[in-house]
């Protein structure tokens, strides 16, 4: 007959789960309310349509729409979870990039944020406030993608 198998058992340690300290103020981290820290910056060739395909095909929700002089979708918030996806008409020279797509990244202090940017090497607009609330500055990467570092100041309508 076989030797027994001895059981090992191993003890689990029971130590202290670490867990992350409470989060920044929303006013520190330059975060606009109901916004993620990078948000998706779209431009599209009509944003009502957009609206209309990513709520039926994809199951996203309204956030923010506001409409154009002419009574047209000019800016949308759309959401997927805790995800944001901004709408953009193409070519509108109010917007954050003129109508380009790019990466909408909330960060502390855009001014900080776009010396080290410079100092990098990489390519910058000027910091400047925008009518919607937040002071923005587009940064080009060095692989060529566009990133619009904003600061949220305060809510304001758009005009």
């Amino acid at each position: 007959m076989p030797p027994k198998r001895r059981r090992t058992v191993r003890r689990v340690s029971r130590k202290k789960i670490e867990t992350p300290g409470p989060k920044p103020a929303r006013a520190a981290s330059g975060l606009a309310p109901e916004m993620q820290a990078v948000n998706t910056y779209l431009t599209v060739a009509n944003v009502k349509a957009s609206i209309e395909f990513l709520e039926s095909t994809f199951g996203f929700t309204r956030g923010v729409v506001l409409p154009g002089p002419d009574g047209q979708p000019r800016y949308a918030e759309m959401r997927h979870g805790d995800s944001v996806v901004m709408l953009i008409p193409k070519g509108d020279a109010t917007s954050a990039t003129s109508g380009a797509a790019a990466l909408y990244t909330y960060v502390g202090d855009v001014d900080k944020a776009l010396t080290k940017a410079r100092a990098a090497g990489a390519g910058v607009s000027e910091a400047e406030d925008r009518p919607w609330g937040d002071r923005t500055a587009t940064v080009t990467d060095p692989d060529g993608y566009r990133w619009v570092l904003a600061t949220f100041k305060k809510l304001v309508p758009f005009s």
